[in-house]
């Protein structure tokens, strides 16, 4: 304990340098945040920065694409309009081939219609009778015919008189057997009646108007089929469409010239104008930046500042405290009970009062 001449003023001044200590160390723990802020501030800015270069470079982009869509859109939709106008005048140039083509067959199947009325008038036949479903039902030929009349004889045999019965105020079994009866044979009469009345007493008129009516069916069928040759047909030279295919093509010449332009231009803008952006932008927080930075780094100087003052105090304190009391008595709270223990026990001797400390707070 040499050189130590009063311990009380030892004991104050380690206590003044371990609170020095303490509010470097408080001083240096604010600077840390301080820096920490400082440096989120910095990066937020920069990421402003960034999404400010983004969103500037993507409205400038989008404009330059737009003044050649809006260009490219305009002659899409001339082109559609002129596709439309062309496939007008190819279906008016299919109706007037299937007209001229199908006109005789449907001159003579009005000349057919016209033959079948005056036979019928001649021979007295019933108009009605010279429609498909009269000749469906009492001279039927083809497979559909037959089909016709039996679904016709189902609804007047088992049909209409169900819905008769449940019309009635009449319930039973007997009612519906007499409601049946009486219906389908009203029914059979009514059928061979008119069958029997009008296809016997004029059978030879029918069975010609069957022969004409095959015909006028055989003549629908061919301009059906001539119809649908014309409409399957590719060749075209018979419409006079050829103006449509010029302006067609210029125009798809067109838009393939825009899409190149408006590609070129993009790439231009990708290449040089994005980078003149960018530098636009960052000249413009430039300043911020700039001032940002050098807070950062003045709050970085400040701290190293503090690390280094507190370094050197504890130096200060392992060299001129520490061999003295050792370092673990190297604290406030410590040194302040050291002192009690001196004054209020009239302890003269650093050793003794280190041992009383050990003995009361063991």
């Amino acid at each position: 304990m040499a050189g130590i001449v009063d311990y009380r003023t030892f004991l104050q001044q380690a206590r003044a340098e371990v609170q020095n200590l303490q509010a470097l160390e408080a001083r240096r723990d604010q600077a840390l945040l301080d820096k920490r802020q400082s440096g989120r501030v910095l990066e937020n800015e920069k990421k402003a920065l960034e999404e400010d270069i983004r969103l500037t470079t993507k409205t400038r982009r989008d404009e330059a694409a737009a003044v050649y869509d809006k260009q490219i859109a305009e002659k899409e939709e001339k082109l559609r309009g002129v596709k439309s106008s062309r496939d007008d005048a190819r279906g008016q140039g299919v109706k007037a081939r299937i007209d001229a083509e199908t006109a005789g067959l449907r001159a003579e199947n009005q000349e057919l219609k016209e033959q079948i009325r005056i036979l019928f008038k001649k021979y007295y036949v019933p108009s009605f009778c010279n429609n498909w479903y009269y000749y469906a039902v009492y001279c039927p030929k083809r497979l559909w015919e037959y089909l016709a009349l039996f679904l016709s004889a189902a609804a007047g045999l088992l049909l209409a008189p169900w819905i008769l019965y449940k019309l009635l105020p009449v319930e039973g079994l007997i009612w519906k057997i007499v409601v049946y009866v009486v219906f389908d044979a009203a029914f059979v009469g009514l059928f061979g009646l008119v069958g029997g009345y009008i296809r016997e007493d004029h059978i030879t008129a029918l069975s010609k108007g069957r022969e004409i009516r095959d015909q006028i069916r055989a003549n629908k069928k061919k301009i059906r089929a001539i119809s649908r040759s014309i409409r399957r047909d590719k060749d075209e030279t018979l419409y006079d469409l050829g103006r449509f295919d010029d302006l067609i093509a210029q125009i798809g010449q067109e838009i393939t010239s825009l899409n190149g332009q408006k590609d070129e231009a993009l790439n231009t803008f990708d290449v040089v104008t994005k980078n003149i952006i960018a530098d636009e932008v960052t000249a413009a927080h430039q300043g911020k930046l700039a001032e940002l930075n050098a807070d950062c780094e003045q709050k970085a100087r400040d701290l190293d500042g503090l690390e280094k003052a507190i370094r050197e105090k504890n130096r200060l304190l392992d060299e001129s405290y520490a061999p003295h009391l050792g370092r673990e008595f190297l604290t406030e709270e410590r040194l302040n009970s050291l002192m009690e223990i001196m004054e209020n026990r009239h302890i003269t001797s650093l050793g003794e009062a280190l041992s009383e400390y050990r003995e009361t707070h063991d």
